[in-house]
């Protein structure tokens, strides 16, 4: 667990120090919770697999530096003044840590998110996913069509479903933007941002 801005592993009979985790990478400044779990779980992990307490320090304040290292989880970019996270957040668990931390790159600056959802998903999963992304109070949202992860369902079903869900759940109409695909969905945050801005970006 986290104690005094350190991760502190309890193992056999000894307590570990295991580092700052703001200086963790994976923890982006301590402000992704989900992560700080992730590790907290992966230093146990290790720790039964024999690995000293000293290896997983030493990999917790590296790993994740380098974008190579966990590809298309909580990659951060700033480009042109704009902040870009892009994560594979594909359910409502996951798009609610990633709304999180795009909180805390916020500022006073708008947040713009990308909603697709793949169609082997119950219509109540497609529902949440929407209220989640409402949560955020995203200041524009493209919802987009994936035509390769349709899986049964009919062109244009989700991405209708998910603007209707957005609707009951408060977010206006102009808000909400359509795309034909992904490619698409990314050039029309980009087009639609300012500096300042933070576009979550949840690819598949």
């Amino acid at each position: 667990g986290v104690a005094d801005g350190q991760l502190r592993m309890f193992h056999g009979r000894g307590e570990h120090d295991l580092g700052p985790v703001a200086a963790m990478p994976l923890a982006a400044g301590g402000h992704s919770v989900f992560n700080v779990s992730n590790l907290a779980a992966a230093a146990l992990a290790a720790a039964g697999l024999g690995i000293t307490a000293e290896t997983i320090a030493e990999v917790f304040a590296r790993f994740g530096r380098d974008p190579a290292d966990n590809p298309g989880r909580l990659m951060r970019y700033e480009v042109g003044g704009l902040n870009l996270i892009v994560d594979f957040a594909h359910n409502p668990a996951a798009l609610a840590g990633l709304a999180d931390f795009a909180q805390h790159l916020r500022g006073k600056g708008r947040l713009a998110l990308l909603l697709g959802q793949a169609g082997n998903r119950e219509d109540a999963d497609i529902d949440r996913l929407a209220e989640v992304a409402a949560k955020a109070k995203p200041d524009y949202v493209v919802v987009k069509e994936l035509t390769s992860y349709l899986r049964g369902r009919a062109g244009g079903e989700i991405p209708a479903l998910l603007r209707r869900a957005l609707g009951r759940a408060g977010v206006a109409d102009e808000r909400v933007a359509d795309a034909a695909g992904e490619d698409q969905a990314v050039r029309m945050a980009l087009g639609w941002a300012r500096p300042g801005d933070v576009l979550v970006l949840p690819l598949h």
